[in-house]
């Protein structure tokens, strides 16, 4: 059994100490305080790159939607030349197989028939597979300004991605290959970069990143009454303390693919293999596993059921109430 967890993986309070900058932004400080902190990926340096990944986003079947956004600043070279103002800026989900949504700024761009300034759909080799123009385009509002850029992911919806600039939908696509991309081994991660070409040169900011993710989790449905205790049993939390620490060893996390019963049933290798240890990690298991229930349906009781009335009652029945003497001496 599984239910539907939120996950908030970056906020714009953390984004900027979670991620990892290589290329023209791997020396550049963030700059600005919360919730504006900025960081800056091009300075009109010429044939280069900037890229920012936070890698711990982690693509699996147990993944549903996710929801990524970011405010984005650029400021051409030269103005008066709307052809030097810079050259894109993509954002690629996974790595193992990725999924890359390219704002392009230059006209003479040119991929598998698909030509021009536009926000693409680029698949795992690089080819791409739909351009839209729909205003405002992947320029946003214009230059010298912030503005937002959503990017909503839902494996069951029909268009499995949609594309926000600016408040305003300018692409959705219909992913053929979702179920396969979240099967792929070891796919995680996200970046952001930005590039200027030869003559295409452009300063280039981000700020307010945010990602919000929902999954799948199994479930261990943990009772909320806590066993009676009757002498000569410890009046401290050892049951409760056992208990919590169970749960904190076994509760699979995201990043797991085992079902519930699966986890339940693992064992953990443990540094230490003394005695003592030994004890300490049975005795663990068997709280937990006694007072955890993997279906709400289940029945827990704390205490063995009393089958010797049961056993005395049906050998009184069967006997038809006969009972041997006890024997004598004489």
């Amino acid at each position: 059994m599984s239910i539907e967890r939120t996950f908030e993986s970056l906020t714009y309070t953390n984004w900027y100490n979670n991620i990892v900058k290589t290329g023209t932004v791997a020396s550049q400080p963030t700059t600005g305080s919360d919730p504006n902190v900025q960081l800056r990926i091009l300075n009109k340096e010429t044939s280069s790159s900037g890229t920012i990944t936070y890698s711990n986003f982690l693509i699996n079947p147990a993944l549903n939607s996710f929801d990524f956004n970011m405010e984005v600043f650029w400021s051409p070279n030269d103005p008066g030349d709307p052809d030097t103002a810079g050259d894109y800026y993509q954002v690629k989900f996974g790595g193992a197989m990725s999924f890359t949504l390219f704002f392009n700024f230059w006209s003479g761009y040119s991929n598998n028939d698909l030509s021009g300034v536009g926000v693409y759909v680029i698949n795992s080799s690089g080819t791409a597979v739909m351009k839209s123009t729909t205003s405002p385009g992947p320029k946003g509002p214009g230059e010298d300004q912030w503005y937002p850029v959503r990017i909503l992911y839902n494996n069951n919806d029909v268009n499995t991605w949609t594309v926000l600039v600016n408040g305003t939908q300018v692409l959705t696509y219909t992913d053929p290959n979702v179920k396969i991309w979240q099967r792929v081994p070891y796919n995680q991660g996200l970046a952001v970069t930005a590039h200027s070409g030869g003559g295409l040169k452009m300063i280039f900011y981000v700020r307010k990143l945010s990602l919000t993710f929902k999954a799948n989790v199994p479930t261990i449905f943990q009772t909320s009454v806590m066993p009676k205790k009757f002498y000569p049993s410890a009046d401290d939390s050892t049951f409760s303390s056992n208990r919590a620490a169970y749960m904190r060893t076994y509760y699979p996390r995201i990043t797991e693919t085992e079902t519930a019963p699966e986890v339940t049933k693992q064992k953990l290798i443990y540094g230490r293999h003394d005695a003592s240890s030994r004890m300490e990690r049975l005795k663990l298991q068997a709280i937990g596993k006694s007072s955890m229930r993997l279906k709400e349906t289940d029945q827990l009781l704390f205490k063995a059921p009393n089958v010797n009335d049961v056993r005395e009652a049906l050998s009184r029945t069967r006997s038809q109430g006969y009972v041997a003497p006890p024997k004598t001496r004489t």
